[in-house]
């Protein structure tokens, strides 16, 4: 870092953490520094004397008047940019990103070690310090990139994947991706990572048919040309140049490289599937497999393949799933039409037997009864099932959150599986964690599941009469009504989407009965969180009893059972001694968790049941075809990251398990890398990355982490959740991630420092959530 050298600067003053800055001075200095045996001596020091930059990012430029070379000219004699580029920049764009921050002066003492290696936590080298995206208009033909760099000028950020950033670094990225994302470029690569940011509206040109297929014959491109198609020349595909990729579709050779995308990470995964089923393949034939199977050679080639979707809250996570879902399909029903031309010209069509329609299902809409006519029913219909699942997860499993209309309240991992042809022929779905306190207590501003909301929208009156709901609507029920928030912010109509779901379900294979079951049960817990108890005495404890209302009246009769049969089984504890059961009376806190813990087990078991059913219809059907012929592709989608005014054990469950798959991103990213690099002998240098394992021991160690001390505490006679906080105090409190204020202790608080930052936890009711 020298005299002139264009860099980032921390800051706490602008809302990106970063400035542009520019190193006017530098002088070396002694600092006076205490040794280890307690006496001083001299160290050799560098102050450098930096500027703001930020001419090169507002529009007109700013005077310089003052600075340490004297100059009277703007910052655009370092031959970066123009004054006219930067005030049409402005002009179009109406603002610009450092429009927060004042001209300044700052002094900085470093180390010449670390500025020698251009590696100081505050200032770091600046691989754009001119860059222009204009609104409106193509960006590729407004990018003016510093010469010093290897970036490419024509691309929005110099790259469309930030590995190739000569100086890697926070700023760095942060800048690209602000670019890209100005310029509707949401998809930034780095290696084999995708990173999506969220645009908060449509898109529909980035997602078409014709963008689809853009990408799937790139990837065959690549598989015909044996490689990734590393080297060619990229495309944006911007809202304006959708006619470029049209031609693509009509001229594509290896001469065109389409972007990042969503549908390129799909395609990498499937590509990379493919090869490793044919390897093992031709393997097998020439009896490879036998005789290296013991050396753990190629016997071990990979086939299945992974794709994590992680993310804070609020990041696009569902929805990138269901794009890549999307996908997978399309290249399977491209196989299939394939297959189909060809036995089609030569007149053979081979005896099958399609697979029989569930009991029930309707019959199929036009775009569902795409099959081929030539009894390849069974593997698009298997195709529409496997889309089909996400509406119904959706509506009762995710819910509107403050970041969030649609946001996913559980984690899942959808094992997509393939045959050995490429043919989608099946999946199975895992769920985790659903998050079942919702259903009792949403957070302000929140709202409960969907599929309350979608029901009571589009009910007939049959339906109200059967369910006893009658005119009653979303203010009616308590758990709908404590947060006075009912309606989605994202446009979206809940009566639509019920009248989806009820299509998925039936495409599914749910038939009518179990379809009004599963209502039955849903209106059922909203009558039930209308329920009220009025304490009485029993004997000399307290008691109290279930109040005959409707609500109550409704709730028995919706879970088939009487009222007294209910209010019994609420209001009474069952209690074994020997061959006896003695029933003791509870008191009116104790009915009230009793009630909710049933309104949560009912609903986690419909949940369940929802899941398995799924599971039994989109299924592996191709019982005749041999498992070891079969490839997988799993995707997971995991809850994001999350940190709220007030966190609970949801909170940290949550966070645990972002924290396991930061630890997975390091492992395959840095230590795998290194290992190899270290392995093959190759000259590098090692990169410092934030290792979080030290989190992952507080939280999970056993015997002394947070998850097993909770777990102890649950089977200890009679203790509360306030004796289990003193506890992790007594344990935890040396631990360098674990700390809690005097205050804190006051509130039985602590907080944890995530890899993500600190969070504040509240411990409240830990202890009977852990059992639940």
């Amino acid at each position: 870092m020298e005299v002139g050298a264009h860099v980032w600067l921390r800051s706490s003053s602008s809302q990106w953490g970063w400035v542009p800055a520019i190193i006017s001075d530098r002088e070396d200095i002694t600092v006076k520094s205490d040794n280890k045996y307690g006496g001083a001596v001299n160290k050799a020091m560098v102050k450098l004397t930096l500027r703001d930059d930020c001419g090169n990012y507002h529009g007109g430029g700013r005077s310089n008047e003052g600075n340490d070379n004297g100059n009277s000219n703007n910052y655009f004699d370092d031959g970066f940019a123009t004054p006219t580029m930067s005030r049409r920049y402005d002009d179009i764009h109406g603002d610009n990103y450092f429009h927060d921050v004042k001209p300044f002066t700052a002094q900085i003492t470093v180390d010449p070690t670390s500025l020698k290696a251009a590696d100081h936590p505050d200032i770091k080298l600046r691989n754009l310090p001119a860059s222009y995206q204009f609104s409106g208009q193509d960006p590729e033909a407004a990018v003016v990139a510093s010469p010093s760099t290897k970036i490419d000028s024509s691309v929005v950020g110099g790259v469309h994947d930030l590995i190739g950033l000569t100086h890697l670094h926070e700023p760095a990225i942060l800048h690209a991706l602000r670019l890209r994302y100005d310029a509707d470029i949401i998809y930034t690569s780095t290696g084999p990572i995708l990173i999506a940011v969220n645009p908060f509206k449509k898109m529909d040109y980035l997602y078409s048919e014709e963008v689809m297929e853009e990408y799937r014959i790139q990837g065959e491109h690549a598989k015909s040309s044996g490689g990734s198609g590393a080297g060619i020349a990229s495309k944006t595909p911007f809202k304006q140049t959708k006619a470029t990729l049209g031609r693509l579709g009509k001229q594509h050779d290896l001469e065109d490289k389409l972007p990042p995308h969503a549908y390129k990470t799909a395609d990498e995964a499937y590509r990379a599937m493919m090869r490793g089923i044919e390897n093992s393949m031709l393997m097998t034939r020439g009896g490879a497999r036998s005789r290296r199977s013991s050396t753990g050679g190629l016997a071990d080639l990979p086939t299945n393949q992974s794709i994590l979707v992680s993310g804070e809250s609020g990041a696009g996570k569902t929805v990138t799933t269901k794009i890549v879902l999307n996908y997978f399909a399309m290249l399977s029903k491209r196989i299939q039409e394939e297959e189909s031309r060809k036995r089609r010209e030569s007149n053979y069509s081979p005896a099958c037997s399609p697979m029989k329609n569930n009991s029930g299902r309707r019959q199929l809409s036009p775009m569902m009864t795409s099959c081929p006519p030539d009894n390849d029913e069974d593997q698009v219909c298997i195709e529409q099932q496997v889309l089909q699942s996400n509406p119904i997860l959706e509506a009762f499993g995710n819910a509107r959150t403050l970041r969030n209309d649609n946001s996913s309240r559980f984690g899942k991992y959808i094992d997509i599986q393939f045959t050995s042809q490429g043919k989608l022929s099946g999946a199975k779905i895992e769920t985790y964690l659903l998050e079942k306190v919702r259903l009792i207590h949403p957070g302000k501003g929140e709202r409960n599941y969907h599929v309350f909301y979608q029901f009571l929208a589009s009910a007939t009156k049959e339906e109200r009469r059967e369910y006893m709901i009658q005119n009653m609507g979303l203010q009616d029920f308590r758990l709908l009504s404590q947060t006075e928030t009912y309606a989605r912010r994202d446009g979206v109509k809940d009566g639509t989407m019920h009248h989806e779901m009820l299509d998925a379900m039936i495409t599914i294979g749910f038939d009518v009965p179990t379809i009004k079951s599963i209502m039955r049960l849903i209106v059922a817990i909203l009558h039930a969180g209308n329920m009220t108890f009025t304490p009485t005495s029993h004997g000399h404890s307290d008691a109290c009893i279930l109040d005959k209302t409707p609500s109550a009246i409704a709730a028995a009769k919706l879970l088939g059972v009487s009222f007294e049969d209910l209010a019994s089984a609420l209001t009474f504890r069952a209690i074994r001694a020997g061959n006896e059961v003695v029933h003791s009376p509870m008191d009116i806190t104790q009915s009230k968790k009793a009630c909710e813990a049933l309104m949560k087990a009912t609903y986690g078991a419909a949940f369940d049941y929802i899941v398995t059913k799924v599971n039994e219809s989109i299924s592996n059907q191709q019982s005749q075809v041999s498992q070891s012929k079969h490839a997988s592709i799993g995707v997971l989608d995991i809850f994001g990251f999350e940190t709220f005014e007030v966190n609970n054990f949801e909170q940290i469950c949550i966070n645990y398990t972002n924290e396991a798959l930061q630890q997975q991103f390091n492992k395959y990213v840095f230590k795998l890398e290194q290992d190899e690099y270290e392995r093959e002998g190759i000259l590098w240098k090692f990169i410092s990355f934030p290792d979080n394992q030290d989190v992952l021991d507080l939280i999970d160690r056993k015997h002394t982490g947070i998850l097993a001390l909770l777990d102890e505490q649950c089977i200890v006679p009679k203790s509360t959740d306030e004796k289990f906080t003193r506890y992790l105090y007594a344990k935890c409190d040396k631990h360098a991630r674990f700390s809690a204020s005097a205050a804190q202790r006051v509130d039985y608080k602590f907080s944890i420092e995530h890899y993500a930052g600190p969070v504040e936890y509240s411990t409240d009711s830990w202890l009977e959530k852990n059992k639940d």
